[in-house]
């Protein structure tokens, strides 16, 4: 599960100068990176009169687009799901060390605030989550780390240092209806060993470095 954390900030105020600074020093260090970002405005994957807009326009769901080694999805989200972004990194970002989005004040994730200059504490009343550091001009509060814009290098360090550098990844994940459940290490060695003791015997299993075992159950007529 990859460590997720928002850069938040007003518009204008260097968000995404700031991202793009930071995914070359990140990957410099050996970390895999992903990003999501969030808009206001309506936008679309697809133009009208294309096969994907077709698709939709004939009461799909979703429709993904694959071509030349690329993915692109097509689909209704509901915003207001406290659970948006996990959702987002179980579907598209499973193997990224950190994912990184710009926008979402609202979503319950760690922050990092833009600050833009007389509008320091605005920003910081509509933002949800623990405030992890602030980027600007002037430090607004004492017990969070703060950073310049010009200074991405120090504010990656400082992320490395107190979130990544002793972070190990789970060889084991379990969701509920899709909700991640923490797994310890030794429910994860339970599981792992339990896997592959009952499909090692069985003809056609082979060593593999991913094993995908996904259960549903019937209840009344219907699947949850």
């Amino acid at each position: 599960m990859p460590l997720i954390l928002s850069i938040v900030g007003f518009s204008n105020s260097g968000k995404t100068t700031l991202l793009e600074k930071m995914i070359p020093l990140l990957k410099a260090k050996g970390y895999s990176v992903g990003v999501i970002k969030h808009t206001g405005h309506d936008f679309s994957l697809d133009q009208p009169g294309k096969d994907s807009y077709r698709f939709i326009q004939s009461g799909a769901d979703e429709v993904a687009l694959v071509g030349s080694g690329q993915i692109g999805l097509r689909g209704k989200i509901d915003e207001s799901d406290p659970l948006i972004l996990d959702r987002i990194e179980q579907t598209f970002f499973p193997k990224q060390d950190i994912l990184l989005t710009e926008g979402f004040k609202k979503v319950g994730k760690p922050k990092i605030a833009v600050l833009c200059q007389g509008k320091e504490e605005e920003l910081l009343q509509e933002i949800e989550g623990a405030l992890i550091a602030t980027v600007g001009e002037n430090p607004v509060r004492s017990d969070v780390p703060h950073f310049r814009l010009n200074d991405p290098e120090g504010l990656v360090n400082n992320l490395v240092d107190r979130f990544l550098k002793d972070r190990e990844k789970p060889s084991i994940r379990v969701s509920l209806d899709g909700k991640t459940i923490p797994l310890n290490r030794f429910v994860q060695e339970m599981i792992r060993s339990s896997i592959l003791g009952l499909l090692s015997p069985l003809k056609g299993f082979k060593e593999s470095q991913t094993i995908e075992v996904k259960m549903t159950f019937e209840e009344k007529g219907h699947s949850r």
